[in-house]
């Protein structure tokens, strides 16, 4: 139950949403689906004054455009899992939607522009996007902006968006479809957090041959790596790249989960196996 008083806006428009955002301050809260806000506020741990449920701005779209495809901040992880567009276009981000944990309950209602907002490091959204090249665009009474997911995911539960910013979509560059994709992670239980998340995928520009890397629950931000493989690399030099990738992170992350040291280990077998799914052959 949400104990305090709480004004609930619905603007018709962009311009209506980022002014009353602007107006709201620190107080301001958009709502995505709501699965992890209205938990927050009904638990005490979050307040606001101002909460502003973007339904009505026609956020909830994925369209091809030039370069790539443009994911509306509103889609839920339902409608991810539906598109073909997603299944054929980046089937590194429908392997991680078809992997969220919470069934059709929360796939019909969660979305992934809340979910990157939240920015959970143990979450399964931030280091897809991050192994994806995804980019943020924010929108403010008097600028829009692209943001790098480099530079959007700040730290565990922070990211680069102001308070008077609405995360209006997330573009993920697609030029070609990438060879084999792998996504992983490990959980205490079915119905958990995952401790560590893992997405890979491989993929073929002209001559060359590239891996990319990202991994969630390690360390506060996403961690990446990226490899331009030599011919004929065999699925054995796995737990070397493996270990190249962990080697980044100074200080694991913990929480109520499992604490740093344990999820630097647990980390290891996981980005093993999902380096060897792209590595092997079909």
């Amino acid at each position: 139950m949400i104990r305090s008083p709480i004004k609930f806006e619905m603007p018709s428009s962009l311009n209506e949403a980022v002014k009353i955002l602007a107006e709201a301050g620190s107080d301001g809260r958009v709502i995505g689906g709501g699965s992890i806000l209205v938990s927050l506020l009904s638990a005490g741990l979050e307040r606001a004054n101002v909460i502003i449920d973007p339904v009505r701005l026609g956020l909830d779209q994925v369209m091809e455009v030039e370069g790539g495809i443009l994911v509306g901040a509103r889609a839920t992880y339902a409608a991810l899992l539906k598109s073909e567009l997603i299944r054929e276009r980046l089937p590194l981000l429908h392997a991680m939607v078809g992997e969220v944990t919470g069934g059709p309950g929360l796939w019909n209602l969660a979305t992934l522009g809340g979910s990157s907002c939240y920015a959970n490091p143990a979450s399964d959204g931030p280091a897809c996007l991050r192994a994806l090249k995804a980019r943020f665009h924010l929108r403010s009474t008097d600028r829009e902006r692209v943001v790098e997911a480099q530079d959007f995911f700040l730290g565990a539960f922070s990211t680069s968006r102001a308070p008077y910013e609405l995360l209006t979509h997330i573009f993920v560059p697609c030029h070609t479809v990438p060879l084999r994709v792998s996504y992983s992670k490990l959980k205490h239980a079915g119905s958990s957090w995952p401790m560590v998340t893992s997405a890979c995928q491989l993929s073929s520009v002209g001559d060359s041959t590239y891996l990319r890397m990202a991994m969630g629950g390690v360390a506060e931000c996403p961690i990446y790596a990226e490899w331009r493989l030599d011919p004929g690399i065999e699925p054995a030099m796995a737990e070397s790249l493996a270990a190249q990738i962990l080697a980044t992170v100074d200080k694991g992350w913990s929480d109520e989960l499992a604490d740093g040291n344990y999820r630097l280990k647990a980390a290891k077998s996981v980005a093993i196996r999902a380096i060897r799914n792209v590595l092997e052959n079909d």
